[in-house]
């Protein structure tokens, strides 16, 4: 049975990414009416017809744009998901501070930003839900774990978790009730693990993109990297009344990788 969602409105970041999109998908599944929102240039007219905002999550003016159209359309804001997010494959001694920044900008700027602007209208959403709003953030196993090539990307991780927990403590310390939880994916299929494989090579850590790509299944003890369903399902659970007790809380969709 899938958790209803019925009449919530729901903003997506990075809509039109393969976990972006079918975390959007599964929202509206359940009921939602989902709103996405992306680069501009991103949307593609056949995709499902969502309602759609043009947005730069590094841009504090573009995300209260968003929020203030919201507003104005629907009276509300129940579900935020931050998904938007970018990986730079690179050893560290040869990480640009530009490429760091980017990183980080949009990362952890984005997820910062995003929840600044909307909280004014998501607590106000929350007073009449029966377990609150919610924000879910969108991590990585590499915020819980260091890893080879992606110095920049495991401390952007690491940042917007912690970003969480602090955000669930102090969100309830004024009484909004707003739930913040974090998702952190291992390997997810899609068009960014194809980058990483490039970059891996081209770094000089496998011979090719085949080797590279041999070890990712293997490296899961359930013995699969993950769909996007795999995800968007567990972003679902945690938008749901069914995560009504869920707050600050971590959760790990890895396949055992991190438990090995």
């Amino acid at each position: 049975m899938i958790a209803s969602l019925e009449g919530r409105i729901a903003l997506v970041t990075g809509c039109t990414g393969g976990i972006g999109s079918e975390i959007a998908r599964s929202l509206a599944e359940a009921g939602a009416v989902v709103v996405g929102a992306d680069l501009p240039g991103e949307w593609n007219a056949a995709q499902p017809d969502w309602g759609y905002y043009q947005l730069d999550v590094t841009d504090e003016a573009s995300w209260q744009a968003v929020i203030a159209a919201i507003e104005a359309r629907y009276g509300r804001l129940d579900t935020l998901i931050h998904v938007a997010g970018i990986v730079v494959v690179e050893k560290m001694e040869n990480t640009t501070l530009e490429q760091w920044r980017k990183q980080m900008a949009v990362n952890v700027d984005g997820v910062f930003l995003g929840t600044k602007s909307a909280i004014g209208l998501m607590k106000r959403s929350g007073e009449d839900l029966p377990h609150g709003a919610s924000i879910v953030v969108i991590s990585s196993v590499a915020g819980k774990i260091g890893s080879p090539l992606h110095t920049g990307y495991c401390a952007s991780k690491g940042a917007v978790a912690l970003f969480v927990k602090a955000c669930a403590m102090e969100f309830s310390a004024l009484s909004y009730k707003v739930r913040v939880n974090s998702v952190h994916p291992s390997g997810v299929k899609t068009g960014m693990v194809d980058h990483i494989l490039q970059r891996i090579v081209d770094s000089g850590f496998a011979a090719s993109v085949e080797e590279a790509a041999a070890g990712l299944a293997p490296a899961h003890p359930i013995g699969r990297m993950a769909d996007p369903i795999d995800i968007a399902k567990t972003v679902r659970f945690l938008a749901s009344d069914e995560a009504g007790y869920m707050h600050g809380s971590e959760l790990i969709v890895d396949g055992g990788f991190t438990a090995q």
